[in-house]
């Protein structure tokens, strides 16, 4: 994932017959591996939720969604991404429809949810919660939506992001 933001869906439609041609596709993969690392952004007040954009491009997205009490969200389902969630602090509660529950995540513990699978979460006990978000793209990030099922929560404003890199608010 580099600032060219270079599909690995592009590079794959490349012609990949010959050795020198696949030795060029796995060197522009590999200009684009990512390390990343999370650190709480300090300084700002969180009263409900952000999310810290760590890195995206095209294919991906990486951030960490921090919750605090009235952090949760509607049921809703996105038709074209794959999304791990990963417990990094706190507990999580995940729903489906009906308010059935899915399961509750402590710290190393997430989910895989496919695309299509409802679903809306909430963060449990007093900690601040903070969970990996790794999003998937499989048509790209154009195509990305979101579709509520339910209605928005009272409480559930616009989400504050963060730059992951710079710890600055990018929108409130």
């Amino acid at each position: 994932m580099n600032s060219n933001n270079v599909s690995t869906v592009d590079l794959v439609k490349d012609d990949l017959r010959g050795a020198p041609k696949k030795e060029a596709f796995h060197q522009k993969c590999e200009a684009n591996m990512f390390p990343f690392s999370f650190k709480r952004p300090e300084g700002i007040d969180i009263p409900q939720k952000a999310i810290v954009k760590i890195k995206q491009n095209d294919n991906e997205s990486v951030n960490v969604q921090i919750l605090n009490d009235g952090g949760d969200n509607n049921l809703h389902y996105h038709p074209n991404t794959d999304t791990v969630w990963f417990v990094l602090q706190g507990q999580i509660r995940f729903y489906g429809p009906g308010d059935k529950v899915i399961g509750e995540y402590g710290v190393h513990e997430g989910i895989i949810m496919p695309l299509g699978a409802r679903y809306w979460f909430e963060k449990l006990g007093e900690e601040e919660a903070h969970l990996l978000q790794v999003a998937i793209f499989p048509k790209g990030q154009a195509n990305n939506k979101r579709i509520d099922v339910s209605g928005k929560l009272k409480h559930q404003g616009t989400n504050m992001h963060i730059d992951g890199a710079t710890g600055v608010v990018i929108k409130r």
